[in-house]
């Protein structure tokens, strides 16, 4: 069987119903926090019972700025209002859909994240750069088979 490798260029990070413009990179962190249970059956072991008691998900991306984004290409200013407004956004990650720019509509997860980070570096004679930081607000749920390759293929995610 070969196996198909996904090539990061291929993720694509979607917010406030489009693909972010320009982005260099993007990394998803899942955690689960944990808790001991102690019984009174189990205390004579030397062995932890651990159990989730919830988890969350961090999105971290980097991208260039641009100065004349559009609806469909959020910049900058547009991501820094949305922050400032404190209110949970709707944010989704998937696979690119052939050669565009965006997701697919198919698959992926998507989940409503609070922006908790927004950093604007701009360093002379090199493209100005964001880091943006996601934070949960609620459950990410896959979509279809989540990163899986199904063939699907639509607009946006």
């Amino acid at each position: 069987m070969d196996y198909k490798v996904l090539d990061g260029t291929d993720l694509i990070l979607s917010a406030m119903g489009h693909a972010l413009g320009f982005s260099t990179g993007c990394k998803v962190s899942t955690s689960a926090e944990t808790g001991e249970r102690k019984t009174k059956e189990a205390s004579s072991g030397k062995w932890k019972e651990q159990y989730v008691k919830s988890f969350s998900e961090q999105i971290t991306a980097d991208g260039v700025v641009l100065t004349n984004g559009t609806d469909e290409v959020p910049t900058y200013d547009q991501l820094k209002a949305a922050m400032l407004k404190g209110e949970p956004i709707d944010a989704a990650y998937n696979l690119r859909d052939g050669d565009k720019r965006t997701g697919k509509s198919a698959g992926g997860y998507t989940g409503k994240y609070i922006i908790t980070s927004l950093e604007l570096d701009g360093q002379a004679g090199d493209d100005a750069k964001y880091s943006i930081t996601l934070q949960n607000s609620g459950p990410v749920t896959a979509q279809g088979s989540g990163l899986t390759d199904t063939g699907a293929s639509g607009v946006g995610s």
